[in-house]
């Protein structure tokens, strides 16, 4: 697992890599603008080839981008094929607790 500071992974390109991570098949531009609500093809692209440069994606010979490594994001948790807030999971958790 790759460790990554918030100042790498941030703002749309956070917003695009738990998408593709989620999709669980390789993605696209056009369904990563999609998915992700991005207003354009190109721009898309640029994201998903910062996450390739950044070593999270992987282009394949059919020029679709699949996840190579999950990224360690400070503040995020992994669970499953999403990524959470700590604090949202932490509450989660003592809630459930008071509750029993």
């Amino acid at each position: 697992m790759s460790n990554t500071s918030n100042e790498d992974l941030e703002g749309i390109t956070l917003s695009v890599y738990p998408y593709a991570v989620r999709k669980g098949k390789p993605v696209g531009r056009r369904d990563v603008m999609k998915g992700a609500d991005l207003s354009s093809p190109s721009v898309a692209y640029r994201h998903l080839q910062k996450l390739e440069d950044m070593g999270y994606l992987q282009k394949n010979n059919y020029g679709e981008y699949v996840t190579k490594d999950k990224a360690r994001v400070r503040g995020y948790m992994w669970i499953v094929r999403r990524m959470l807030p700590k604090m949202l999971v932490y509450a989660l958790v003592f809630m459930s607790i008071l509750i029993v």
